[in-house]
């Protein structure tokens, strides 16, 4: 996807959102990608204006902004109106840093060795001390006349090799601790189902996280129009094998995982509003998976937000891009978990399902209810608003024996919370 923030010289007229959080920073140029180190400390990717003013510093609780490296690449194409610099950091081991940056084709790696953040004078690109380079095998690998690499994001295995998400290859690039560079795995495109835009738009993924026990999860930003309820968290195998863990997502830019308790955490960037053709101000939300299938939203009314990160004391933060702000919501994580929900039990039975599937589920107090089938690409199939119910147990019948075999997603929304069961059909 070669424009991968469209149109975002639209995006410095978004407005503020109700105060629901604490501005820890503003003024940022373009802020991305959010990390909290070992130290518990907060770094912050700015991916610059497009005069080659990119940085990554360390955000202190009170707004400092302690540099670290400065004058990344960045510039501003006028013609697409995307701006493109650096956009997010990894922690490599003997103190190294790695900065995913799209303009060098790859990750710029940096040696913070007797590095004082606020003392040492800032590391530039000549303190390069290595790099991990993608963008030319990416373009031997697509067609001639549409080259296109985005490295967004990326991990490293205990044995050095790395993967990495490019944005532009639709896909993950695996370079091994030789060097050797190969193609991990591809996201196929996905069908447009409104009249609007092309007959396919890509599967973008952006943020890639290791899977306990192997593997990994990636999240994707689907390509124009931008619909709602189109992304997915992918599950991605040891041997490049994509099937999806949970769609029905919007536009998701980050993924991080609670390895305490195994929870996924999803960042959406915004909705697009097709009929005044932006972003729609305030859209952001960060949703949290349960391991049973359920989710919540536990941050949400902020704007355009491109990364997050997760502190040991359940505080969240977002970056905001256009606004150019940091946001924390103080304790946002255990917030979530006291938040009463008036859906308390959803069960699918049979499942797997044939011809159809009854789905069982309480209420603790009265509630409107919406139920949705989607498909395994996020196409809603199926939609009942089953009124306001009062509280106590309730069942609905969906017949599907019509419906192709494959994974599919069942959503109960009510007033206070979504329930989401994985069903499978034969």
């Amino acid at each position: 996807m070669r424009t991968f923030f469209f149109l975002l010289f639209i995006l410095f007229g978004s407005l503020a959102s109700a105060q629901t959080y604490t501005v820890i920073a503003d003024s940022l140029r373009l802020p991305n990608g959010l990390q909290i180190d070992a130290l518990g400390r907060l770094w912050v990717v700015e991916s610059g204006y497009g005069f080659d003013d990119g940085a990554v510093s360390i955000l202190l609780a009170d707004g400092t902004l302690l540099p670290v490296i400065v004058g990344l690449p960045a510039f501003f194409d006028t013609t697409s109106q995307e701006s493109v610099g650096p956009w997010h950091t990894i922690a490599l081991p003997n103190n190294k840093l790695g900065v995913f940056s799209p303009i060098n084709g790859g990750v710029l790696v940096f040696d913070l060795t007797g590095f004082t953040p606020g003392q040492s004078p800032p590391l530039t690109v000549n303190d390069t001390v290595g790099s991990i380079i993608i963008a030319d095998f990416v373009y031997q690998n697509q067609p001639p006349d549409m080259p296109d690499s985005n490295p967004y994001t990326g991990v490293v295995d205990a044995n050095g090799n790395w993967y990495i998400a490019d944005a532009g290859f639709n896909g993950i690039v695996k370079v091994s601790a030789s060097g050797q560079r190969s193609v991990f795995c591809k996201f196929d495109p996905i069908a447009n189902q409104i009249p609007v835009g092309p007959p396919y738009y890509d599967a973008v993924p952006t943020r890639i996280i290791a899977k306990p026990g192997g593997g990994f999860y990636v999240c994707n930003l689907t390509g124009f129009p931008f619909l709602e309820g189109t992304a997915s968290i992918f599950e991605v195998s040891a041997s490049g094998v994509v099937s999806t863990h949970a769609t029905g997502f919007t536009m998701l830019t980050d993924l991080m995982l609670d390895p305490n308790t195994g929870d996924l955490y999803a960042l959406q960037i915004g909705t697009f509003d097709l009929s005044i053709f932006n972003f729609a101000p305030n859209s952001s939300k960060v949703w949290r998976l349960h391991a049973d299938g359920s989710r919540e939203v536990i941050a949400e009314n902020f704007d355009l937000s491109p990364g997050m990160a997760l502190d040991g004391q359940g505080n969240l933060y977002a970056a905001e891009l256009g606004l150019g702000r940091v946001l924390r919501f103080d304790g946002a994580v255990s917030a979530a978990y006291e938040q009463s929900s008036d859906l308390t039990d959803l069960r699918l039975s049979p499942n797997p399902a044939m011809d159809f599937v009854r789905l069982d589920f309480s209420l603790k107090s009265a509630s409107s209810v919406q139920i949705r089938v989607l498909d395994a690409i996020g196409k809603t199939i199926f939609s009942q608003n089953m009124g306001a119910l009062e509280a106590g147990d309730h069942n609905a019948l969906w017949h599907c024996q019509n419906q192709p075999a494959g994974i599919y997603w069942v959503d109960i929304q009510t007033k206070t919370g979504l329930k989401t069961q994985k069903l499978i059909l034969k």
